[in-house]
């Protein structure tokens, strides 16, 4: 047996995140940048992913907020130099989206500072969600063995159960 899941990303869980897929709300910003070209996103996240997002989109929209939950960037050190230096770029540290809000279209978001315990309205044309990656392997899970949800294999893609093999990142 040979396993391909795949991976999905993972999802804040906010009220109009759902609603808003692909009418605003993307997880992709090499997929869906282009069409936010001279408007204003944002980026949720705090890793290398979020990092590389927020820079890319800098290129061509007019401004890019970055909302991360925690006060300081889980990415690499070069990246957080380079977002730093775009001058259309605005970093919301301590911050976490509590709604996605919009008609037919995403018009913003609903942030909540952590720290200030404060909520407060972001007009906004698009938000890009780039938490993380969450792995499909629950219905192997019991069968080989994983290490947070990803198939513990070798090169030779060889599993922990005989005659059961994986292929993919």
């Amino acid at each position: 047996i040979i396993l391909a899941t795949g991976a999905g990303h993972a999802h804040l869980g906010v009220p109009g995140e759902e609603a808003f897929s692909g009418k605003g709300v993307s997880y992709c910003a090499t997929c869906d940048g282009a069409f936010y070209r001279g408007k204003t996103v944002a980026v949720v996240g705090g890793g290398d992913v979020a990092l590389e997002d927020a820079i890319y989109l800098s290129r061509f929209c007019e401004k890019v907020y970055l909302i991360h939950r925690r006060d300081e960037f889980r990415g690499a050190r070069i990246l957080q130099e380079e977002l730093l230096s775009k001058e259309n770029v605005e970093i919301l540290y301590s911050h976490t989206v509590q709604e996605i809000i919009g008609n037919d279209q995403v018009t913003g978001v609903m942030l909540k500072d952590v720290k200030a315990d404060k909520e407060r309205y972001l007009p906004l044309d698009g938000v890009f969600i780039a938490i993380g990656i969450i792995p499909n392997t629950g219905l192997v899970e019991s069968l080989v063995e994983c290490d947070k949800g990803y198939v513990i294999a070798g090169e030779d893609c060889v599993t922990s159960m005989q005659g059961i093999f994986v292929a993919g990142d």
